[in-house]
């Protein structure tokens, strides 16, 4: 890498997995932790409280965009990893669910920030390791998802959870140090530079903007129908005679095997194939998602479980790649967050429709619409953005 070391990379990358790691760490044990810290015993206040952090980034993280195409995206992200380590530190002081929630909608007003990094690692690496570094962000990502689910269950049984908190903030400390010592020398990219090469009337169009907005929405909302009731649906609804520790194990395979779809991503998922690797991995999500959803084989569900992991890594880095070669230097932080945005609001639409199909169809159900959400997804992104003349398509 011509721009900063692999050494510098590799310690970008692991404040990608700290600030992913404490992001998810209590996630999805947050009925609990109310339970046991404040006395919520009311489920749907973890709704609520779901809610009101996934609106807080989306709304704040174009916010951070916007700033990133005015001010140097390093100063951006140094305020708010402090910011995020002051928050973070004060939630261990809260007495009530109430101040709680307060100060996590602070805490991911500055949180929002994060985002700026991949860009930033994307930007720095250039565009020659473009495919290898967005593997790595996918295994990176999944792999702090998978460590935090169970550190997370450790967590709940410690006397005081809140104490948590303290030792998170160090790990928001310790980013800030980190980022600031690579990126104090970061060469600056100027207006008019591109992160890719070629040049056209599609870089950061509004339609483009707007298209692969609609499908990384669908595409979230989708994959984030299966996660809310999959561990009900296995334990009570499947004759797989499973237990929670077992059922636990089969929802965590799919980030496994984002994992292990590193080395695939680097070597295949360049811009030429990018349109076949979209199409493929999406009939393969398709068939794994009703698989799932309609078998009564135990092995069949793992197989499913798998396919389904190594492929929702593969198009999501597809994804990612088609918004990187088309955006400027100096609107990619920018686009990147409209993308995460868009992303968001597929998380925050997921569980209101996954409760609302179990309430009506049962628990099988959110897999069936989600593989039927992919064939949508598929339909809409090969109609826009990977057709193969984006500027007859937005013109």
């Amino acid at each position: 890498m011509k721009a900063i070391s692999k050494q510098g990379i590799i310690a970008l990358f692991f404040c990608v997995f700290l600030s992913l790691f404490s992001e998810v760490l209590l996630s999805p044990f947050y009925p609990l932790f109310f339970s046991k810290v404040f006395g919520v015993k009311d489920l749907a206040y973890t709704g609520y409280y779901i809610f009101i952090c996934r609106l807080t980034v989306v709304l704040f993280t174009p916010i951070w965009g916007i700033l990133a195409k005015r001010f140097e995206a390093r100063q951006l992200l140094s305020i708010g990893q402090l910011g995020t380590a002051i928050m973070t530190a004060m939630m261990a002081l809260t007495q009530n669910v109430y101040q709680f929630t307060f100060i996590t909608v602070l805490l991911l007003i500055f949180k929002s920030s994060y985002f700026l990094l991949y860009p930033l690692i994307i930007q720095l690496g250039g565009e020659h390791q473009r495919s290898t570094l967005t593997g790595i962000y996918q295994a990176v990502f999944h792999g702090a998802i998978v460590l935090s689910t169970v550190i997370g269950a450790l967590v709940l049984n410690l006397d005081d959870p809140l104490l948590l908190f303290y030792i998170v903030a160090l790990g928001d400390i310790l980013q800030f140090i980190l980022c600031f010592m690579v990126l104090q020398n970061m060469p600056k990219f100027h207006q008019h530079d591109n992160i890719s090469k070629p040049v056209d009337s599609t870089k950061n169009a509004w339609g483009f903007m707007l298209t692969i907005g609609l499908v990384v929405l669908t595409f979230q909302l989708a994959n984030n129908l299966v996660r809310p009731y999959l561990i009900a649906y296995v334990t009570q609804v499947t004759p797989f005679g499973v237990d929670l520790m077992s059922s636990s194990f089969l929802f965590l395979i799919p980030s496994v095997m984002a994992i292990a779809a590193m080395p695939f991503i680097r070597y295949f998922a360049i811009s030429s194939r990018l349109s076949l690797l979209y199409t493929t991995g999406l009939l393969l999500l398709i068939g794994s998602l009703y698989l799932q959803g309609l078998t009564q084989s135990l092995s069949m569900f793992i197989l499913g479980r798998v396919i389904y992991g190594f492929f929702l890594a593969v198009t999501q880095a597809v994804l990612e790649l088609k918004l990187f070669e088309n955006s400027t230097s100096n609107h990619l932080h920018f686009n990147y967050g409209l993308m995460t945005s868009f992303a968001n609001l597929g998380h925050l639409g997921a569980p209101l429709l996954a409760s609302s199909l179990v309430d009506n169809y049962g628990l099988s159900f959110p897999l069936i619409a989600a593989a039927t959400l992919c064939i949508f997804n598929l339909i809409l992104a090969k109609s826009t953005i990977f057709r193969l003349n984006l500027s007859e398509v937005f013109s």
